[in-house]
């Protein structure tokens, strides 16, 4: 039983302390099974519902916050880029090994291409404001694919040792 007053994000902090497994970014409450999910903000008594509501709980699985999110997405391509920059050894094969092109062109893509992702790692940091905590675990892994491998496709093109610019 919770006051009127009480809001959703106090209710979800009330059901994690009896279910710790259950924090509250994990947590959907509803006032229909396949309705909607309740606000955080929301108000119990601003609610469509009599003295007595019912609220259906949901779990939306591991979360992650969105910082870490967007920090994983862009420190992924500015790291891929440079190893295919550096030509690592197994990458282009021995006899490239750690070789530098002679093209300008290589250099400044690498310039651009790394200050890119750079200045979206410190707006993360320092410019950002996330309206929702946390996204689910599991979309990590499509958006890291999604970013690093076009970072990486793009890169072994660019930084091959036998690139000849246009």
């Amino acid at each position: 039983q919770v006051e009127p007053q009480a809001t959703v994000a106090d209710i979800k902090n009330l059901f994690s302390k009896n279910h710790p497994q259950w924090y509250p970014a994990r947590q959907s409450l509803r006032l229909d099974p396949k309705g909607r999910s309740l606000k955080d903000e929301d108000v119990l008594q601003s609610l469509p519902v009599g003295t007595t509501a019912t609220l259906y709980f949901r779990d939306l699985g591991a979360q992650i916050s969105w910082v870490t999110v967007f920090l994983t997405e862009y420190a992924g391509p500015l790291l891929i880029y440079l190893l295919f920059y550096f030509r690592v050894p197994f990458l282009y094969g021995p006899r490239y090994d750690f070789t530098a092109s002679r093209h300008r062109v290589v250099h400044l893509a690498c310039c651009c291409h790394s200050f890119h992702y750079i200045k979206r790692l410190l707006e993360t940091l320092f410019v950002h404001r996330f309206s929702h905590g946390t996204m689910p675990l599991r979309n990590i892994f499509k958006n890291c694919t999604y970013y690093w491998g076009f970072a990486a496709w793009m890169a072994y093109y660019i930084n091959h040792p036998l690139y000849t610019p246009p």
